[in-house]
Formats: C-alpha cells, structure tokens, sequence
C-alpha cells in the first residue's frame, strides 16, 4: 500500500499536466489557423500589389512611348529637339539606321552610339533588326 501511494499523489498532477498539455495544443492549433489567416491575406495583398505595379509600369511604357513620338521631328517644325528621343523613337518604328540618319541629318556613329548604348543600358528602345548592330570599321 505504501508503493502505491506516490503514485496516487501523481494522478492529479498527471491530470493537470494533461490539461494543460490539451489548452497548449488548442493554443497552438489557433496560432496556426491566425498564421494561416495572416499568410493569405499577405498573399492576397501581395497580388493585388503585382498588379498594380504591372499596370502601373505599362502606363510608364506608354507615356515614355508618347513622348519618344512627339519628338519624332515633323516637317514643319522648326524646335530643336533631343537627337536621343528622335533616333531611338524612329528606331522603334522600325525605321532603318540609314533612314534615321537622312532624317535627322545626323551623322552615322552618332546614331549607332545612341541605338548600341540603349540597349546596353537594357532600355530596349530599338526594335531588333531595325539596323545592322554591327560596330562599324574605320580605316
């Protein structure tokens, strides 16, 4: 009798522990729906944000695009414009290097130098194949 005795007297601490053990695992299964919750709603946000910068983004696409086409020079127009904005517009309307140099009355390097360097600064603003993108040879 006396062997059983401690034992009797770790029933009701086993019984607590146990309880307490159930209110943790309870605690822990709310933790995880909140953080669930919480995840969603980020993932949510998170795409409504990509699509906000993607639209976003194209508005600047076609503002900058605008502004390259109005600076394409007209016959008529006597403003001195930025040589830069003309020749790489004219390229992405597919105009070749030799008919942007006769319309710019621009010479020839310079043309090459603005196409090469747009798109080694990866702007992109000439289409492929709108001129040879070969680096010229002087002798």
């Amino acid at each position: 009798m006396l062997s059983v005795l401690p034992f009797l007297l770790l029933i009701p601490i086993a019984g607590t522990a146990f309880c307490a053990w159930r209110r943790m695992m309870r605690r822990i299964a709310v933790l995880e729906g909140d953080l669930k919750a919480v995840s969603d709603a980020m993932f949510q946000m998170t795409a409504l944000q990509m699509k906000s910068h993607e639209k976003v983004s194209g508005r600047f696409e076609e503002i900058e695009e605008r502004i390259m086409e109005l600076s394409v020079p007209s016959h008529d127009s006597s403003l001195p414009l930025e040589r830069r904005h003309q020749v790489l517009s004219l390229s992405r309307q597919g105009v070749e290097i030799g008919e942007i140099v006769r319309r710019l009355k621009a010479p020839v390097g310079e043309a090459e130098l603005i196409l090469n360097l747009s798109r080694y600064a990866g702007g992109g603003n000439s289409r492929p194949g709108s001129h040879s993108g070969q680096v010229r040879q002087y002798a």
